[in-house]
């Protein structure tokens, strides 16, 4: 549907999950560093942003741990959209972790691309590029697409995780964006807002177990 220059090409969002060591059968400790996001119709930048907030903190839930976000400025002359792949490298070496995980969502009027880049934490170099299940290609099937490319990166010998939890299906983008402002809201240190949105998130996909672990972290 899109190709590998089309993908790389439109990554543009400083985000990070330095704390998101997830246990690892295999080298060690993984990071999942921000999701890349990209889009023509339908949400807002905005809401773009929020949706790459929920999706980092599901592929991390689900390959194996819970994320701490961590949002640093964007750098001037960078368009909001791009993982800082190597302030996520140094966040991750810090965390201890041997492998970061780096995820793209091209959205293109609802027809949607995931994949993700399997990289060393410590030298950058490649060691795999995960791609989505081409069957998942709607805008409404995300969560259910993270939840595979989440088993996908799991299979992966460098990181040997376990996946299978978290929400498979069912959530709609609504509430994935809800999510997303909600940790935004947490990593602001406003817990208010966080468990408002969080809650909202909740009501939306009543099977949301990740927004609902959330609002249970912040008191709500």
């Amino acid at each position: 549907m899109f190709s590998r220059a089309q993908v790389v090409g439109t990554i543009a969002l400083t985000m990070l999950l330095p704390g998101a060591a997830l246990s690892a059968q295999g080298s060690g400790k993984v990071s999942v560093a921000g999701f890349e996001t990209d889009g023509s119709v339908g949400l807002t930048r905005d809401e773009y942003d929020a949706l790459g907030r929920a999706l980092s903190g599901l592929l991390s839930a689900q390959v194996g741990g819970p994320a701490t976000l961590v949002v640093k400025p964007v750098p001037a002359g960078v368009r909001s959209g791009r993982v800082d792949v190597g302030a996520a490298r140094a966040a991750a070496a810090k965390a201890g972790a041997k492998v970061l995980v780096v995820g793209t969502l091209l959205d293109q009027y609802g027809d949607i691309h995931v994949e993700a880049r399997v990289l060393d934490a410590t030298t950058g170099a490649p060691i795999a590029v995960v791609r989505g299940n081409p069957a998942l290609a709607k805008r409404e099937q995300l969560a259910e697409a993270i939840a595979d490319l989440a088993d996908r990166i799991a299979a992966q010998p460098a990181v040997g995780g376990v996946s299978g939890s978290g929400s498979r299906g069912g959530v709609p983008v609504a509430a994935l964006v809800l999510y997303g402002k909600g940790l935004r809201f947490e990593d602001a240190a406003d817990n208010a807002k966080a468990a408002e949105s969080y809650r909202a998130a909740v009501r939306a996909a009543p099977g949301f177990t990740e927004a609902a672990a959330a609002l249970k972290r912040v008191g709500g």
